[in-house]
């Protein structure tokens, strides 16, 4: 908890080493010595006249260092967490404001598009880490196919009207690494690319796991292949395929290790290679298909979408088009006992984590899951070698694996009656963790209205935009804007160009900027109790020409 007054010991440290020493008068005396009123009336003189000076010469010369008056620096503050060492408390000092807003804007980018028919106009991105450094990443990618030069052309089209925008096709994803930032690293560079040569393999006809016969009936009618069905499975088999290629590379090079004659170097090259399959990353990638006017989400973890409609007559509509894949929602629980035998439905999933370890049940990497116990063995040995520390292996490793790539995936066409698809927001759950999928809506729905404005209350901006939400909700099903918990405090509307910035802004204190302040201003372990690195798209759509 974020205690709101600056500690003494703070405070004197930072006010110690600016202010100078100022010797008062020393008088001998004892309990037994009266003095005269006279004389103490001269030392009370004295003394009063020195203790004002000080104070003078401590204003003038903190004035002169910056420590105090406006737009200063701020006072410090305490944090106290209950660790699994017990209690602890550390001291922060709170970051200046325009340091702390240059932390909220320094990671800021928007990609305008101005394609003639894409429906997509633009997107912003941005992060603020919590990890040192962070482990999220985040890729966008248009992917423009040619009309009689082969599937796509090469090249910067970004911007440029004589592409046909109308058969692009985007790609757009937020990555979260966790044990380190090896695997979102890898999936930021390969993840898009894997998924457009399966495109171009769909678009060829070739449909995943369908027979020979089959496969051979697809090419001849190869319009009939391109289908929300088998988009579908494209996406999910380009996920699988890729995390395949992580986890079963080391595996694969261990007996190229045991016969190198560099032993050193093969086991740098080898710690390299396995790297991505040690740590692990959730992701969520959004596909927008504008020829055959189609949006798919494939989601494998934690990561969520959340678009937002508006209809014909204002009022806005949030449809949360992912599920949290979780070790607490029932519906992963279940899928994966019935993944595994019935002696291991105690074990599969403990305490609302896989095997008591990781919370996400779906993930790119995380090989100690995936691996068996033995080769989970034969990888830390080259790792302690090398003097890198692996990952420890699973408890009651029966019948691995326990996590899985393969993302659901969820379709809508872009174009609903009389409603507009206005945009999409893509996030880690560091953003999710402290906003909820109807609060996003809500905000980026104000946004688009009016970016700056004065901080207006939770209840007050709900009542104002009154969203409606699209049912079943997924898992998790939090509070609507205006009800249970999620009632006090302020949204702000700071102006800020960049709609991802503006999420990322209120989910780090809106209204309350003494919040935000301290958010910001942890950092090391610390930071990362108190709150996730943040990675947050938003995409901008529009149906006019």
């Amino acid at each position: 908890m974020l205690s709101r007054t600056p500690t003494l010991a703070l405070r004197a440290a930072r006010i110690a080493p600016h202010v100078r020493a100022v010797r008062l008068p020393s008088a001998r005396f004892n309990s037994t010595t009266p003095q005269s009123p006279s004389t103490v009336r001269r030392n009370a003189i004295v003394a009063g006249t020195l203790l004002a000076a000080s104070a003078a010469l401590y204003y003038y010369e903190s004035e002169a260092m910056g420590l105090i008056g406006p737009n200063k620096t701020e006072p410090g503050f305490t944090v106290t967490i209950n660790t699994s060492a017990g209690v602890k408390t550390w001291n922060f000092e709170r970051k200046p404001e325009a340091e702390l807003e240059a932390m909220l804007h320094e990671n800021e980018g928007t990609t305008p598009v101005g394609r003639k028919g894409n429906p997509v106009v633009k997107w912003d991105t941005n992060f603020v880490a919590s990890n040192e450094p962070s482990e999220d990443r985040s890729a966008g990618d248009i992917v423009p196919r040619g009309q009689a030069k082969g599937w796509w052309t090469t090249g910067d089209v970004q911007g440029k009207a004589d592409h046909p925008g109308h058969r692009d096709l985007v790609l757009l994803s937020v990555i979260d690494g966790h044990a380190g930032d090896a695997t979102s690293q890898l999936l930021s560079k390969t993840l898009h690319p894997t998924i457009a040569l399966y495109l171009a393999g769909l678009q060829a006809g070739i449909v995943p796991g369908r027979s020979w016969y089959n496969k051979i009936t697809d090419v001849l009618t190869w319009a009939k292949t391109w289908s929300p069905l088998n988009v579908s499975r494209v996406l999910q088999t380009a996920y699988v395929h890729l995390d395949d290629n992580i986890c079963r590379t080391p595996i694969n090079q261990l007996s190229t290790l045991l016969a190198a004659e560099d032993e050193v170097e093969a086991r740098q090259k080898f710690v390299a290679v396995a790297q991505p399959a040690a740590a692990g990353a959730v992701t969520a990638t959004a596909f927008v298909d504008a020829e055959n006017d189609g949006l798919y989400v494939a989601v494998a973890g934690d990561c969520r979408a959340v678009a937002g409609w508006q209809a014909a007559d204002g009022s806005w509509r949030c449809d949360v088009l992912s599920e949290d894949q979780m070790g607490d929602n029932p519906r992963e629980v279940a899928r994966m006992r019935s993944e595994h035998p019935s002696y291991e439905a105690d074990t599969v999933i403990r305490n609302g984590r896989v095997q008591g370890g990781l919370q996400p049940t779906r993930a790119f990497g995380d090989a100690v899951y995936k691996w068996t116990s033995a080769q989970s063995a034969a990888v830390a040995d080259v790792f302690r070698a090398e003097g890198a520390k692996p990952r420890a292996s699973r408890p009651w490793n029966f019948t691995p694996p326990y996590v899985t790539a393969r993302p659901e995936v969820t379709h809508r066409t872009l174009h609903n009656g009389d409603e507009k698809l206005k945009f999409l927001v893509l996030a880690t759950d560091g953003l999710w963790d402290r906003i909820t999928s109807e609060e996003a809506t809500v905000l980026m729905a104000a946004y688009l209205a009016n970016a700056k404005r004065p901080d207006v209350g939770k209840v007050t901006l709900a009542e104002e935009i009154k969203v409606k939400t699209t049912e079943p909700r997924p898992y998790p099903v939090e509070d609507l804007p205006g009800q249970g918990k999620r009632t006090d405090g302020q949204w702000a509307f700071e102006g800020d160009a960049n709609a991802a910035t503006h999420l990322i802004r209120n989910a780090l204190g809106g209204g309350d900027r003494k919040l935000r302040g301290e958010l910001l201003s942890l950092h090391g372990k610390v930071s990362r109790y108190m709150r996730d690195d943040m990675t947050v798209s938003v995409v901008f759509f529009d149906d006019e020409e």
